[in-house]
């Protein structure tokens, strides 16, 4: 794996297609880039189109403030900015209810035109985290956000391990509500657990059961993709995951509290 990765930075780190220059918090968007990225966001976030206005220009400003801070390449399809917009959103979707959200320890997502192999693996990966960036097929990202019956995102998917790195393995921008509740989270997973290793069946899919990181992050897929069937079987689940996010998909404004 690493080997890959090292070669794909050396081959794609000079032909970055956006600034890594640090935006103030304080940034004012524009109406034009407002409704530019608007126009593209609501394309295929139903998420982005529930929100109330005032919400929309504050996810708008993450999505802008979040891409401006990447470098993004592209592997196997043309750079296009309403890729690196998109990508961006699905970061700030799982962030929005959080006061950090840049997941400052990256600083390069890779978008691949569909699913790809690492070094001499024969498992085909459609997304992936590492220490030194993000990985994800755009094939099947597309895919995550046209499909609301199987509780399948990859973006969100890789997102919430993103989150789960930025704020226990990294060295900065890490955001003290999300710990503190994650670490509670974690904590109360093992009822849950021990129910489907009883009854071996559960409203997640199998993966959630490959290790805790990996519950957290399919956890994370069934909250944003289908919030209504994971409150409806698994409620507690959903209790905790609001905790922890700082918001609730089934609300139109989904932040909870306003200064976690």
């Amino acid at each position: 794996m690493r080997t890959f990765l090292r070669k794909l930075n050396k081959i794609f780190s000079s032909g970055s297609d956006t600034s890594t220059a640090t935006v103030p918090d304080e940034t004012v968007i524009s109406d034009t880039i407002y409704n530019n990225y608007s126009f593209v966001i609501g394309s295929i976030f139903n998420y982005f189109n529930e929100l109330p206005e005032e919400e929309k220009k504050r996810f708008v400003t993450r999505v802008y403030r979040f891409k401006e801070s990447k470098k993004f390449h592209f592997i196997g399809l043309e750079h296009h900015d309403d890729t690196a917009i998109l990508v961006s959103a699905s970061a700030v979707q799982v962030t929005f209810g959080l006061k950090n959200y840049l997941l400052s320890h990256f600083n390069d997502i890779y978008v691949l035109a569909d699913a790809y192999r690492m070094d001499d693996d024969e498992e085909l990966y459609i997304g992936h985290v590492a220490p030194e960036g993000i990985y994800l097929s755009w094939k099947h990202f597309l895919y995550g956000y046209s499909n609301n019956c199987d509780n399948i995102n990859v973006a969100v998917h890789e997102m919430a391990h993103a989150l789960l790195y930025n704020n226990f393995f990294a060295q900065y921008g890490i955001d003290s509500h999300f710990r503190m509740n994650y670490e509670r989270f974690s904590s109360s997973t093992g009822p849950i657990l021990a129910d489907v290793i009883t009854n071996r069946r559960s409203y997640l899919r199998s993966y959630a059961f490959s290790n805790l990181h990996e519950f957290w992050a399919v956890s994370v897929e069934a909250f944003f993709v289908n919030p209504q069937g994971l409150k409806d079987n698994m409620a507690e689940l959903y209790g905790a995951l609001c905790k922890v996010l700082n918001q609730d998909p089934l609300t139109p404004c989904k932040i909870l509290k306003s200064e976690p």
